[in-house]
């Protein structure tokens, strides 16, 4: 049990089990008191449980990321019991269903975007402003390489609300440059999860794509070490070596952003986006 002083506070959605369980015990290893939210209250209490045995405070609320109200009863509680948040990751996700956008159920299509899209946005919007008044602070969106392609056969609303995530993150670093406060995606590949197991391709994938999730909380403890604050509104993946992205990052300016491939230099979007060039607000 570790009886160093804390690093600060970290918040952890889809905290109940899989990844969100491991990212919890890993900040808490390595000295972060950890705020927990996810909808299974019994999941929740084994999480704090491992927060807890490594010496670490934690904060437990159960509820609907995807709601404003449970948002704020998070946050509120979070800040109440142990203090400012220095650490959001935005881990709660869902699948949705396998299923092609027009067989689709709207309500559930939805779900998936309110869930995956909106719950860290709200916890972002919710959080984010006290992080650049005090000028430090991470925010670590677990995205997918889902985002960056068509998922054919797969879930078209979990690509659709992971798209949408990684545009958010890109905006939000913008906003925020140059405040203290960094912000990157982290995919955490293919991992047997409750969610990773679901795939209807499950069975057909080799052993050696499907990942531990300690690699996951490996990246985040990385980044939290402050030295790849450059890789500042990129996407990142699990397997990466982050000094490597970084160099790559550094020698070309769109690298790991979501861009639309011009079709040479003569398209004409070239052009169209050097008069929109989008501008930096903070």
């Amino acid at each position: 049990m570790s009886s160093d002083p804390s690093n600060g506070v970290a918040l952890v959605t889809g905290a109940g089990r899989g990844i969100g369980r491991e990212l919890a015990h890993r900040l808490a290893k390595i000295g972060w008191d950890v705020g927990l939210t996810a909808r299974s209250a019994d999941e929740l209490a084994a999480t704090a449980g491992l927060v807890r045995d490594e010496g670490r405070r934690e904060v437990t609320v159960a509820g609907d990321v995807s709601r404003p109200e449970h948002v704020e009863a998070v946050c509120a509680a979070v800040e109440a019991d142990l203090g400012p948040v220095g650490v959001l990751v935005n881990n709660a996700a869902i699948i949705g269903e396998y299923a092609p956008i027009l067989s689709s159920s709207p309500g559930e299509w939805w779900h998936v975007l309110e869930v995956n899209t909106r719950g860290p946005y709200l916890f972002c919007r919710r959080l984010v402003p006290a992080m650049v008044a005090r000028g430090e602070g991470y925010v670590i969106n677990i995205n997918s390489l889902d985002c960056s392609r068509p998922a054919l056969g797969g879930s078209p609303a979990y690509s659709v609300s992971k798209a949408a995530l990684r545009r958010l993150t890109e905006i939000l670093a913008m906003e925020v440059d140059h405040t203290g406060v960094v912000a990157v995606d982290l995919s955490p590949g293919l991992v047997r999860t409750a969610m990773g197991g679901s795939r209807p391709d499950a069975g057909q994938i080799p052993p050696e794509a499907w990942l531990d999730p300690s690699l996951v909380a490996d990246k985040v403890e990385q980044f939290l070490s402050g030295r790849y604050d450059a890789l500042h509104g990129r996407f990142l993946h699990a397997r990466d070596d982050l000094g490597s992205v970084a160099a790559a990052v550094s020698r070309q300016e769109d690298a790991r952003l979501l861009r639309l491939v011009p079709a040479g230099d003569e398209d004409p979007i070239v052009s169209y986006g050097a008069m929109t060039k989008p501008r930096q607000t903070l």
